[in-house]
């Protein structure tokens, strides 16, 4: 959507708004309340909070709230944070959070989604936190669905669930099959669940327990404006001690065509999704050293990053190809060493690595046949077949 990203283009500020006692330092105030029927009191600790961040969404705010408050699970908290929404989005929150005591609004100048969702973090006093993004909405059940889930198995840290698209005929087949997970549970981190177990993208789709926010420092990079949701799971799954992934479809993702993705899929704007893309890239690996957690899975990790970026690669002009490339091939030697273009295990796939790798001022010498061949390799037949109906 259009609102949704929109807010993600502006100049990140400093992660998180202190919060005192209900009210924000340094960027407005915040409505501190608890659920219906408790003492009000500050040291209460809701079974769950949802983050929402709010820009420029008033037509679907209503809906979006009215779906969290009407949680089975009562006992939750709605943190609303409120980007410097210039829309009517500030009158529908005074609204809600004056008939729901269960509801709290932080108002902080325009930052962007990544900042938005790290203010809720800051502010957020339930056991476990959830996000929820303004145009969208949940399932009543998702609370309990998701609570039973954490208690299915000991030292569950993540608890990741299923989605529908609306409306259904905008989503691809593979957003689909992405966003229908089966039901599994990790101990311990396992490269399926970043490559191959329909887990991520989309970080709504993933609850956390508030200890392991606090314990892994837990939060979005805000200096991305696009797939910030990315490097998200990539730290989430490496750190947590348990992961449970349910089938249920507990989340409505509401698709539009004006958002920056649909925006980015455009040839005028391909050069600067691409320069997102490594940005995201960057992002991951910078995490994983803040993590000490080492070059992970260089296989599959190498074989994703070409198929993060090498069909926008083949698509910008011959300079910004080389560099491009030139770039991806740093992030990738810095992370699994100068022989990083052997490690994918199909020959197709290690062709494109060794084609990045030697780009130059005429761009990367791949073709439209390699790239086919990449694409067949990395995801199948039917699903290119699927892309290239959709495109023409």
């Amino acid at each position: 959507m259009a609102e949704r990203f929109a807010a993600d283009v502006a100049a990140p500020l400093s992660t998180g708004v202190p919060v005192v006692s209900g009210r924000v330092v340094d960027g407005g105030t915040a409505c501190s309340t608890v659920p219906e029927g408790l003492a009000a009191a500050s040291t209460h600790v809701p079974r769950m909070t949802f983050i929402v961040p709010v820009y420029n969404t008033e037509q679907t705010l209503p809906a979006c709230l009215e779906s969290a408050l009407a949680q089975t699970v009562r006992d939750i908290e709605v943190v609303c944070v409120d980007d410097g929404s210039p829309d009517g989005a500030a009158a529908v929150l005074a609204s809600y959070a004056e008939r729901d005591a269960r509801v709290r609004i932080i108002h902080q100048a325009n930052a962007g989604l990544s900042a938005a969702r790290n203010t809720g973090i800051a502010a957020a006093r339930g056991e476990f936190i959830a996000f929820l993004d303004s145009d969208d909405t949940v399932e009543p059940n998702l609370c309990a669905r998701v609570l039973a889930a954490f208690s299915s198995a000991e030292g569950v840290d993540a608890v990741t669930f299923g989605a529908v698209c609306e409306p259904e005929e905008a989503a691809s087949a593979r957003i689909k099959r992405l966003l229908s997970p089966e039901d599994r549970i990790f101990h311990g981190f396992d490269p399926a669940l970043l490559f191959s177990a329909n887990a991520q993208p989309y970080a709504w789709r993933t609850v956390l327990t508030r200890a392991f926010v606090e314990r892994g420092g837990i939060r979005f990079d805000e200096s991305l404006r696009f797939a910030e949701d990315v490097p998200f799971h990539f730290t989430v799954y490496p750190l947590a001690r348990t992961t449970v992934l349910i089938a249920d479809k507990l989340y409505r993702y509401r698709m539009t065509e004006g958002s920056l993705t649909h925006v980015f899929n455009a040839r005028s704007s391909r050069e600067r999704k691409l320069e997102q893309h490594l940005e995201v890239l960057a992002s991951i690996f910078s995490a994983w050293e803040d993590h000490s957690l080492g070059a992970l899975c260089p296989t599959e990790m190498v074989t994703w990053c070409l198929d993060f970026t090498l069909f926008d690669l083949l698509g910008v002009s011959d300079r910004c190809a080389q560099r491009s490339a030139r770039r991806l091939a740093e992030l990738l030697e810095r992370a699994y060493g100068p022989r990083w273009a052997d490690l994918p295990q199909q020959g197709a796939v290690r062709h494109a690595a060794y084609a990045v790798k030697r780009a130059d001022a005429s761009g990367v010498h791949l073709g439209k046949a390699g790239l086919m061949r990449f694409f067949v390799a990395t995801r199948g037949l039917a699903q290119c077949v699927e892309r290239a109906l959709r495109r023409g």
